[in-house]
């Protein structure tokens, strides 16, 4: 059924809505249709009159014209996607008498409009036959274009790295002694393989104009360190046995250094541009360097250690006040006491962190049983998440989170040289003053004053310009932090009292014990809320 109907009567030609159309209130496209096919039929209308009538009296039949001169046999109509790749058909029965339209028509008219390509013949007959008011039938279909694939690279290895990071910790324990943070690998192996790009294919307009297909891009196979390249430029080999890493988006092979025993006396300080396995214990006063990752399966008793990558510690930290762990990846160790420990990312904890300088890109995460953290200062660029933080006996314990701890740092420093430099330019200023006063006394300085005036003078101004840079500085470093608020500190157990937290800038001192607890800024304070199970 049509949206419209179009009759002969004995005084001329008029329009009625059917049911379908007066129910479904297709205003915008009966007009343009009507348009359509009232041109088609030679019939002049008065467009005004008939929008009023569709809006307002479309349940009565409106008189169109007389019949002289008006076309009543079927009429169509073909019209183009605004893409090209889909010609219509509309078919306009006759209002009198048989439809009277020919295959031969429709391909002259599709001719006349420029389609050539995709037509359906069959189609085109089957609505002719069916000899009704067909709209919008697809009788021509172009071809799409077909976007090459993009190059791809497969890896045959973990090529994120070992995933050893919980999402959170609280809730369970990490087994540290049954992770290996290092991925072998044998000379030989097959590492990375390049699945090359796809050329596109070009699609046609049903107006027979070819639409080019963009091509797939290309990549680089991702050859580091130790690799060896197939003939065919597609894939990468190990050259030798060692530890396979991605640094700087390349895939390498870095030789793995193993002590079978503690790193004392026995082998001396170790400094190994690849990966580093230690057996045993780093001891006092000795340090493990290495420009890949670092793997202790003991404990690190006052000793240092530096990785270029990633540091797993199985057993655990005990700095004895002197160790200083650095690591640009992230730190894993089973506990932390009385150590320095800065990652550039995470800081994953499996006991407790006491009495410690902890400093972390990311994020801080003590798990296991007791998720404690303790005494010392412990910073989080992005979150704190442990089970208890402080003691019963009011341990002052320091929570820094929302910003990068260097961040701070910085910020600390430049508002300390401000203080520093303001002081100066005080005593500057006082002593100016004295020699001014002294001057309006006796007229003229002697020479050794009126050069020490002259100086003052010069670095009073000197100190005021710095004082300026440091305000901009301190400016730009306020910007930088209030980028990066949102940080949290989220605890299942217990904030004891003595603790002090600051988020972004705002700070809090902990007078009172708070119970399962999530921390953070809000304007100039510290929010806290339950925490939910």
């Amino acid at each position: 059924m049509g949206l419209y109907r179009l009759e002969i009567k004995t005084d001329g030609i008029y329009l009625s809505l059917t049911e379908d159309s007066l129910n479904n209130k297709k205003r915008t496209r009966i007009l343009n249709l009507l348009k359509t096919e009232l041109k088609l039929r030679n019939i002049k209308i008065n467009e005004e009159e008939l929008e009023n009538w569709l809006n307002n009296n479309s349940h009565q039949p409106l008189k169109l014209s007389n019949k002289e001169g008006i076309n009543l046999e079927g009429q169509f109509n073909i019209s183009l996607s605004n893409d090209l790749l889909t010609a219509y058909l509309t078919i306009f029965p006759a209002i009198e008498g048989e439809l009277k339209l020919s295959l031969a028509e429709i391909k002259t008219a599709l001719i006349n409009k420029g389609i050539t390509y995709g037509i359906d013949e069959v189609k085109i007959m089957i609505a002719l036959a069916e000899n009704k008011f067909i709209l919008d039938l697809p009788i021509a279909k172009g071809r799409e274009p077909v976007p090459g694939k993009d190059a791809q690279i497969k890896y045959y290895f973990q090529e994120k790295g070992i995933e050893i990071k919980p999402k959170e910790l609280e809730n369970g324990k990490v087994d540290f002694y049954n992770i290996n943070l290092i991925q072998i690998v044998k000379k030989g192996q097959l590492l990375i393989e390049k699945i090359p790009a796809t050329k596109g294919i070009s699609g046609m307009t049903v107006t027979g104009k070819e639409i080019p297909a963009p091509n797939g891009k290309n990549a680089i196979l991702p050859i580091g360190k130790n690799l060896n390249v197939s003939d065919d430029n597609l894939k990468g080999y190990a050259a030798c046995e060692g530890h396979v890493v991605i640094v700087d988006r390349r895939v390498s092979v870095l030789p793995v250094f193993e002590v079978n025993s503690d790193v004392d006396f026995s082998t001396g300080n170790i400094d190994f541009v690849g990966n580093v396995v230690v057996k045993g214990n780093v001891k006092d006063g000795f340090s493990v360097k290495a420009d890949g990752d670092i793997e202790i399966y003991g404990t690190v008793e006052g000793g240092h250690i530096s990785a270029g990558g990633n540091i797993f510690i199985k057993k655990g930290i005990r700095g004895l006040k002197k160790s200083k762990i650095t690591a640009k990846g992230s730190i894993f160790s089973n506990f932390v006491e009385y150590a320095n420990v800065n990652a550039g990312e995470d800081v994953i904890v499996n006991e407790a962190i006491m009495h410690s300088i902890v400093n972390s890109g990311f994020t801080v995460q003590v798990g296991g049983r007791k998720g404690l953290v303790v005494g010392g200062t412990c910073r989080a660029g992005k979150a704190l998440i442990c089970k208890n933080i402080g003691s019963n006996l009011a341990t002052l314990t320091t929570i820094e989170v929302g910003i990068k701890p260097e961040l701070r740092l910085e910020y600390k420093e430049v508002c300390q040289q401000i203080t520093q430099t303001k002081e100066s330019i005080e005593k500057t200023v006082k002593a100016v003053k004295l020699l001014n006063e002294l001057k309006e006394k006796v007229k003229n300085l002697p020479p050794d004053k009126e050069a020490l005036l002259t100086k003052l003078l010069a670095t009073k101004n000197q100190l005021q310009k710095q004082v300026e840079d440091l305000f901009l500085h301190q400016q730009e470093l306020e910007a930088q932090i209030k980028e990066l608020a949102g940080g949290y500190v989220k605890v299942s157990g217990i904030i004891n009292c003595g603790v002090n937290v600051s988020i972004g800038n705002a700070y809090k001192h902990f007078t009172n014990e708070m119970y399962k607890v999530i921390l953070r800024q809000k304007g100039v304070d510290i929010g806290i809320a339950p925490l939910k199970e």
